[in-house]
């Protein structure tokens, strides 16, 4: 115990001090006091202290689970190396063809709604929150639609955001238009049909139908269910929010997805300093959920088809002639 109290003590003295003065120093000029009820800001709300020591320790851990979560899941026989995989790409380049027009009406939405993202954020002078994840997701998006099919970067950018819709459906939910006041704005945070405002946002309702859409008409190979595909999306999506979105935030001032300031809610305030420890287990289990169960559920439909597709099948040709095929029966 007395020597992992020196070492303990050493590195608060010569490590961690002095590494938190220089957090201090180069961090905006925050304020001490915060207001909860006005999380726009950043705020001293977790000590230079807390933000050195979360800042090293947090990025080494997701940088960890996102190696360990890759390599596992490009091990020979894994789900990246399913012959699934391949007999999945053969046979959606009809569909794509099939549906290019529809696709490029779909991008053009995508486009538009981000246009009128970045219209009011740059007008509106909060242009650092364009970095906000449900913005950088559309992004993923429009890439995913750009992008060769054939790309294994594609195929994992698409699938990984298969793993955050989980923050749409949030989103969806406890809509924030606090900061919507701009022309054009409104229409394009509320999908409302003239004084009626629905409960959905036209940039998230986005988020949310045009994966479904990309799903059923094959734009995409969905990869298997795969835990160590889950930890590596985890891992990315925590990486971007505990070294972009923090370390601007401190540079900036602004609180960038609460990584300064904890949402105004009862919970995050009973949990104090460590808030960010419950969002960042949250976020795990929101991602399973995602992929697991929405994901699942929204495709349900697309497997009945194939379903009725090898019974039709087993019915004309026979099971010896299907099984010949390389059909997997089940």
């Amino acid at each position: 115990m007395t020597i992992t109290r020196t070492v303990l003590t050493y590195l608060e003295h010569e490590v961690v001090n002095p590494a938190s003065k220089f957090v201090e120093k180069y961090a905006f000029e925050m304020p001490n006091v915060t207001d909860l009820a006005d999380t726009y800001k950043g705020t001293w709300y977790l000590s230079p202290r807390q933000h050195t020591i979360e800042f090293v320790c947090y990025n080494v851990l997701f940088f960890v689970l996102l190696r360990i979560g890759l390599q596992l899941f490009r091990k020979k026989g894994s789900a990246f190396y399913s012959p699934r995989l391949d007999q999945l790409t053969e046979s959606i380049s009809s569909n794509v063809l099939a549906g290019h027009v529809m696709d490029k009406a779909v991008l053009v939405l995508l486009c538009g709604s981000y246009a009128l993202t970045v219209y009011h954020k740059v007008f509106g002078d909060s242009y650092m929150y364009l970095l906000q994840p449900c913005h950088v997701n559309l992004l993923l998006l429009i890439f995913t639609m750009v992008g060769p099919k054939e790309s294994k970067v594609t195929r994992m950018a698409f699938n990984s955001y298969l793993h955050y819709i989980w923050a749409t459906i949030f989103a969806l939910s406890f809509p924030d238009t606090s900061e919507n006041g701009l022309y054009l704005v409104m229409e394009n945070f509320w999908f409302g049909i003239g004084n009626t405002i629905s409960h959905s946002l036209l940039e998230h309702y986005l988020l949310l139908l045009v994966p479904i859409y990309l799903i059923y008409t094959r734009r995409f190979v969905v990869f298997p269910l795969s835990f160590s595909y889950a930890v590596f999306s985890y891992a990315l999506f925590c990486l971007f929010h505990s070294f972009i979105l923090s370390g601007l935030g401190l540079l900036t001032g602004h609180n960038l997805n609460y990584m300064l300031v904890p949402p105004n809610s009862p919970l995050m305030h009973t949990l104090g300093k460590y808030y960010r420890l419950v969002i960042y287990s949250g976020i795990f289990v929101s991602c399973l959920v995602s992929r697991y169960i929405l994901v699942e559920v929204f495709s349900v439909g697309l497997k009945i088809k194939e379903w009725n597709k090898r019974n039709g099948l087993m019915r004309t040709q026979g099971i010896p002639d299907i099984q010949k095929m390389g059909i997997k029966l089940e």
